[in-house]
């Protein structure tokens, strides 16, 4: 008897990307994604090299400490000044426009004569032609597809890329990471094409989005994949139709396995974690252009910790408000974000309005307990109906007693 099966429908749309719920990380585990953000952000000095991918994972998670991006983004800007592009890769090119883009930089103006798009346009050109020739690119088929990325991100002419790609996804058998990256390359130009009612390509990229999804899909299910190949392997299956069996293979599994390996060190390697952080925050390369760059909004990392009565919780969020919102507000959006564990309760009383209960913990003054809240280390002096969080602040609620 053949095993029932169903069908999860994933496929990008121009208003958004919608992820697997399985890739949002049990909130007893969010403290592992934190610390793999943090380390990544601590390997950034000022005499580290610059590095595009973990400025991308940062900018896609939510960037903790704004003066390292700030400090990314000018290595990158510097590396190209200094050295110029020659030497350069057309995959490394296509990872500086990304980093650019997640930081709402323009890579076509890194200075009045340096636009990195046109430089990519010429790589992926000579890639092209090499591939032509050669039938294999000058480089790989990974940074040829990095390369259709960026440029379809910024929306420029990639059908003969995309063309490329496609015939070659179908005509080769791609390792794991290949075949993810060119699965988010070709989603991309895919979007592209429907919403211009273009129709020449559609098919061919169908086709072979089908075959990779099949490649990625029969890695992961039995565990030949590499653990370094999950992050990008999520990211495509995300983004993608996706059917298989039922019992074949289970999302949530895999994400437990990686959480396990992150707990045990497998991910230390700023580079590593680079590669997994994204798809553990819901999030995909897709997601570069879509990152908000308005100057009016904020990001709170906001913090729930219950170590003193009952079932003990740790709960951390990252949420955006608009600049100028009182602490009240990200108590709301953070609520609405996520219900079941930030959920609050509060009260007027002659000091103030007064958070009385957070997550279904609540204050009790008979065994003398309230939720008292932090800016880091140091107590808050105002209510949460007046106090105003500034950019990347760190505000925890801990349940406390006096």
């Amino acid at each position: 008897m053949s095993k029932p099966r169903f069908t999860i429908h994933l496929i990008a749309s121009a208003k958004g990307l919608p992820f697997a719920c399985c890739t949002v990380v049990p909130a007893n585990q969010q403290s592992l994604v934190t610390e793999l953000q943090r380390g990544m952000e601590s390997s950034v000095t000022l005499q580290s090299p610059p590095n595009p991918s973990i400025l991308i994972a940062l900018n896609l998670a939510g960037t903790q400490d704004g003066m390292k991006e700030k400090l990314l983004v000018q290595q990158i800007k510097d590396r190209v000044i200094k050295e110029g592009t020659a030497e350069m890769t057309s995959g490394e090119v296509a990872l500086y426009v990304l980093a650019l883009l997640s930081s709402c930089e323009d890579p076509k103006h890194v200075t009045a004569n340096i636009n990195l798009v046109e430089v990519l346009k010429l790589k992926t050109k000579d890639e092209l032609t090499y591939l032509s020739d050669h039938s294999m690119p000058k480089t790989t088929f990974y940074q040829l597809s990095l390369d259709t990325l960026a440029l379809c991100l910024e929306t420029a002419d990639v059908d003969e890329a995309a063309l490329s790609l496609a015939k070659e996804a179908l005509a080769k058998d791609f390792s794991v990471d290949t075949g993810a990256m060119t699965t988010l390359a070709l989603t991309c130009v895919h979007n592209g094409l429907v919403k211009a009612e273009q129709t020449r390509i559609l098919e061919l990229i169908h086709e072979a989005l089908d075959k990779l999804r099949q490649l990625i899909l029969r890695a992961v299910e039995t565990n030949t994949a590499n653990i370094y190949s999950i992050g990008l392997a999520l990211q495509a299956l995300n983004v993608t139709s996706v059917s298989y069996p039922s019992g074949d293979w289970s999302c949530s599994q895999t994400l437990a396995k990686v959480l396990t390996e992150i707990s045990q060190g497998a991910f230390d390697n700023p580079m590593a974690a680079a590669q997994i952080l994204p798809s553990l925050v819901g999030k995909t390369y897709l997601n570069v252009i879509r990152l908000s760059c308005s100057s009016d909004m904020v990001t709170v990392e906001y913090t729930i910790i219950n170590h003193l009565r009952g079932q003990h919780f740790t709960n951390t969020i990252r949420v955006n408000v608009p600049k100028g919102s009182v602490l009240l507000s990200v108590l709301q959006a953070a609520q609405q974000d996520n219900p079941q564990d930030f959920s609050y309760e509060t009260k007027q009383t002659s000091w103030g309005l007064m958070v009385v209960s957070i997550n279904s913990r609540a204050a009790n003054s008979n065994d003398k307990t309230y939720w008292q809240f932090f800016n880091g280390t140091e107590p808050l002096e105002q209510g949460v109906d007046s106090y105003v969080p500034s950019n990347n602040e760190h505000i925890k609620a801990v349940f406390s007693t006096y």
